[in-house]
């Protein structure tokens, strides 16, 4: 019974030695960095009881969301050499040019971006199955 407790003991300590050793490696490596991939860092307090406003310094409300006021649908993107033009609801359109509120701000091969709002959307061409 001795010999079996030792021989637990003994393991017990070993995987013990070895899991502190795994994990002392693993915090010793660099620091984390949180991305946020823009939003807000939960972990960041949005309170600050030492600001006039009592919101932390630098902090901005979330933006609304916005979604464009129109479907567009682009059939076809043209390129003639020197620059390309869309076909977007039914209509043949360069850069510069605009739909009710929507400007068009960018033609590619594959999409076209386009500003509302003073944001920018991109709206990809797909290629639509035969049916």
């Amino acid at each position: 019974m001795k010999t079996k407790f030792c021989s637990l003991f003994i393991v017990h300590c070993s995987l013990s030695c070895l899991l502190f050793g795994v994990f002392s490696q693993a915090l010793a490596q660099e620091e984390f960095i949180y991305d946020s991939m823009g939003r807000r860092d939960p972990l960041i307090p949005l309170l600050d009881q030492k600001s006039p406003t009592g919101l932390r310094a630098g902090f901005s409300p979330p933006r609304k969301r916005v979604r464009l006021p129109m479907e567009l649908k682009i059939k076809g993107i043209l390129w003639n050499g020197r620059e390309y033009f869309a076909i977007i609801n039914e209509k043949v359109m360069k850069k510069g040019e605009a739909l009710g509120e929507v400007k068009i701000k960018e033609i590619e091969q594959d999409r076209v971006i386009v500003e509302y709002t003073q944001r920018e959307f991109t709206v990809f061409l797909r290629e639509e199955k035969e049916k």
